[in-house]
C-alpha cells in the first residue's frame, strides 16, 4: 500500500473505543465495508498492538480465546474479517490482487496507531493470514517488532496447484475468475471433533469451493515469499502441526531454514493438525502458551 492510500482509507474508518469487545468497520480502497473486531478497548496502558490475521474461508471471531489470553497480558488485540470473508463485504473468498489483503491490514493498523503512536506492533497470522503477515512484513520490514505465525502459507510446493493446474487455472482465472477449483477439508483443521463441528456449523465460515483467481493470487504470493526468504531479518515465531495436510509443515521449515533472521523460533507439534490454537489438549494449550510467552518475552 502506498503512503498516498492510507489517508483516504482512514477518513472512512469508524469504531467504538468505549466498549469492551467492540466492533467497527472501515471502507477499503475497493469500496467494501470491512468488519473490525477489538478485544482490548478498555486497557488503560497497553504494552503493544497486535493484529490478528485469520485464514482463508474463516473469520476473526474464533480467535477470541487466543485474543483474551493476550489482552490479559495487556496487549491491545484487534483484527478484521478480510475482504470477502465473514462479516466483511466482497465476493466470498475472491480477490483480484493478494496485496489488497495486506493493504487493508496496513490501513487498519495505521489508524489504530494514530491513537497509540508510541506502541510497537506485532502481527499474528494463521494459514493464508500468515502469508498476508509475511507479505506485509516483506513490504515494510521495519513496521513490525515481531511476526507470529501458525501454519503459515509460505511455499508453492504444497500440492495445491500443480504446473498443469497452474497454467489452466491462470487461463480460467482471466475468463472466469470465480470458477470453483477446490474445497477445504474441514476434518483436517483439528483433531478435536468439537472444533470441526463448530467450524462446519459456523455460518460466517465459507463452506463452498475456493475460486480460480483467489488460488492463482495465493500461489503467486507463495512464489514471491519463497523467492524472498533470505531477505527476511525480522523476529518471528512459527508453529506448525506435523500432520497438517492443509498447509504442510515444509512451509515453516523452509521459512526457518532459509530466512536470515537472528531471532527466529520454530516448533513442529507431533501429530497435530492445521489449527494448532484449537487442537486437542494438551497441544492446544501448549501452542497458545508458546505464542503468548514469545510475545511477552519480546515486550519485557
Amino acid at each position: 500500500m502506498s503512503s498516498e492510500e492510507s489517508p483516504d482509507v482512514r477518513k472512512t474508518f469508524t469504531f467504538d473505543i468505549n466498549a469492551k469487545d467492540s466492533e467497527g468497520s472501515f471502507v477499503n480502497a475497493n469500496g467494501l465495508s470491512i468488519y473490525c473486531k477489538y478485544w482490548s478497548t478498555d486497557l488503560a496502558s497497553p504494552r503493544a498492538l497486535l493484529f490478528m490475521s485469520h485464514g482463508a474461508a474463516e473469520h476473526v471471531g474464533p480467535y477470541t480465546q487466543l485474543a483474551e489470553l493476550l489482552t490479559d497480558q495487556n496487549f491491545f488485540v484487534f483484527g478484521h474479517d478480510h475482504q470477502g470473508h465473514g462479516r466483511s463485504e466482497g465476493d466470498r473468498v475472491h480477490i483480484d490482487d493478494f496485496r489488497h489483503y495486506s493493504r487493508d491490514v496496513f490501513a487498519h493498523i495505521d489508524r489504530i496507531k494514530m491513537d497509540y503512536p508510541s506502541l510497537p506492533v506485532y502481527i499474528l497470522g494463521h494459514s493464508m493470514g500468515g502469508a498476508i503477515a509475511i507479505i506485509s512484513a516483506l513490504d515494510r520490514p521495519d513496521f513490525y517488532k515481531g511476526v507470529v505465525l501458525i501454519a503459515p502459507v509460505v511455499t508453492a510446493d504444497q500440492d495445491l496447484i500443480g504446473p498443469c493446474q497452474e497454467i489452466f487455472g491462470t487461463m480460467v482465472s482471466y475468463i472466469f475468475p470465480q470458477f470453483p477449483v477446490f474445497k477445504l477439508d474441514s476434518s483436517a483443521i483439528s483433531r478435536d471433533p468439537a472444533v470441526v463441528e463448530a467450524y462446519e456449523n459456523d455460518p460466517l465460515n465459507y463452506h463452498g469451493f475456493l475460486k480460480a483467481k483467489w488460488a492463482i493470487c495465493l500461489n503467486n504470493a507463495m512464489k514471491e515469499i519463497e523467492s524472498k526468504l533470505a531477505t527476511i531479518e525480522w523476529p518471528f515465531l512459527t508453529i506448525h502441526g506435523e500432520k497438517d495436510t492443509l498447509v504442510k509443515p515444509i512451509a515453516s521449515e523452509k521459512l526457518h531454514a532459509q530466512s536470515s533472521s537472528a531471532d527466529k523460533t520454530m516448533t513442529i507439534y507431533p501429530g497435530a493438525f492445521h489449527q494448532l490454537h484449537h487442537e486437542i489438549e494438551p497441544d492446544g494449550s501448549t501452542a497458545r502458551q508458546e505464542l503468548l510467552q514469545w510475545l511477552v518475552n519480546h515486550e519485557q
